[in-house]
Parts: structure tokens; sequence; C-alpha cells
């Protein structure tokens, strides 16, 4: 590991860290191997409750390092590189929140959106130059940014090019919480103190919304998944907790 990426592990909540502030934290080919090691590297953590994403030093990234572009078809590797980290991320059953701030751009939008959610500070924002680079940007992001966006956004981020600022990715459905400049990450941290520990059910729930954004529509095997989680040990102690929460018996 080269240390452009950090990890901290406590209490089941995983913190990683992109760690190359001298370059904002910019998305080189050595940045992105090292977190996907790291992503690969939690897949089967049996104590990992939840994922929290950021940037060091009050930039999340600026995108795609530019020292790695060449202008050629050559820069395919970044574009897989990023898809690994993607698949990676959403592949982890449990909630991932991207704490944004400063920028995020390029690439580095695609990452934070294979987070389930987004809590970006005041200060942040959002910009996809791909077409100023003549690039026709991944169409597998593409695919999954109109799922999650709509034609409207994703029209102003990548024809456009448009500088989104937090409130106006806030009101587009991109971001889900705006904070006061450098308090993404506690405000993350808080969100994530409230997950549910029940590890089946979440991780049911965060798979059901992504199929639903890939566009399944046939149910038939998560109402056998939702049947088999109404008759688990898991489910049974839940509910048990909540009657004494409330006192009933």
């Amino acid at each position: 590991m080269s240390g452009l990426v950090l990890v901290e592990c406590q209490d089941g909540v995983c913190t990683i860290t992109l760690n190359n502030p001298r370059k904002k934290n910019a998305l080189s080919l050595e940045m992105l191997a090292d977190l996907e090691k790291n992503l690969e590297n939690l897949q089967n953590d049996e104590d990992l409750r939840a994922v929290i994403l950021q940037g060091a030093e009050g930039s999340f990234s600026v995108g795609a390092d530019l020292a790695d572009v060449i202008g050629t078809p050559a820069d395919q590797e970044i574009d897989d590189r990023i898809e690994c980290v993607d698949k990676l991320m959403l592949g982890l059953p449990v909630p991932c929140l991207a704490a944004i701030e400063g920028p995020c751009v390029g690439g580095a939008v695609t990452v934070a959106m294979a987070c389930d959610a987004l809590v970006a500070s005041e200060n942040s924002f959002f910009e996809i130059p791909a077409t100023r680079l003549g690039l026709l940007y991944n169409p597998d992001s593409v695919a999954r940014f109109h799922a999650r966006l709509g034609s409207a956004t994703l029209t102003r981020l990548l024809l456009f090019g448009e500088r989104l600022s937090a409130q106006t990715a806030h009101h587009s459905g991109m971001v889900s919480w705006v904070v006061p400049e450098g308090s993404a990450y506690d405000k993350a941290l808080e969100i994530i103190s409230k997950v549910a520990s029940t590890p089946k059910a979440v991780a049911a729930t965060k798979s059901l919304i992504i199929a639903l954004e890939h566009g399944q529509q046939n149910l038939s095997d998560w109402n056998k998944i939702r049947n088999e989680i109404l008759g688990s040990a898991e489910r049974k102690g839940a509910v048990e907790k909540a009657k004494k929460r409330l006192g009933i018996k």
C-alpha cells in the first residue's frame, strides 16, 4: 500500500480517506489500485457495520490525476479502475456514505455516487468536465447517474459541464444532506450511528434499492428473501428488543 488511501475501523465503522492533499486527492492509478485493494479486504469483514468515504484536508477529490492521462485509448485504464472501485463499493452489504468537502470532480463524482448517500458541506461542489477534455464519459457510469438523477441533472453535469453547488446538488437529489463547512464527516458519523443493528435486513434493503436502480422489475426473488428474513432469528430478536423498549410484554 502506498499510503494514498488510509483506512481506520472502529466499532464496525470503517473510514476510508483519499490521502494525497498536495494534489487535492487526485485519483491516480496508484490511488485507485490501493482503494480497490482496501475495498476487497472489507468484502468479508463480518464486523463491518458501515463505511464512510472522505478526502483528506478539505477536498474530496479533483478527479483523475492528469499526470496519468495521456489523451489516447490507454486512458481507459482509469475508467476501468474506477469501475472496479464502484462495483466493490456497491457490493458491500453495509451502508456507505460519502462525506464531501470542497471539490468533487470528474471520476470522483462516480466514486462518491457508488456510495448509498452523500453528505456535502456548504463549500463543496460537483463538476464533470468530460466534454471539455474531449471525452464521452463512461457509459456504465452515465447509466447509473441517469437511474438516480434523471436526464435534467445529468444534462447539466455532463453535456454542459456545469458546476453544481452543494445546495443545487441537494435539490437535484444527488446529495442527501448539506451541512456547515468542515462538518460532513461528523454528520456522516451521526447518521451511521442510527443504522439498525440488523445486518441481514440492512444488506437486503441496500441490494433491493440497487437492483431497482438497475431496472429490475421482477420482485419474486425479493419476496422470497423478505419471507426468509421475516422468519429469521435476527428479526425475532429485533422485535423483542422493540417491545422491551416500549414496555410491551
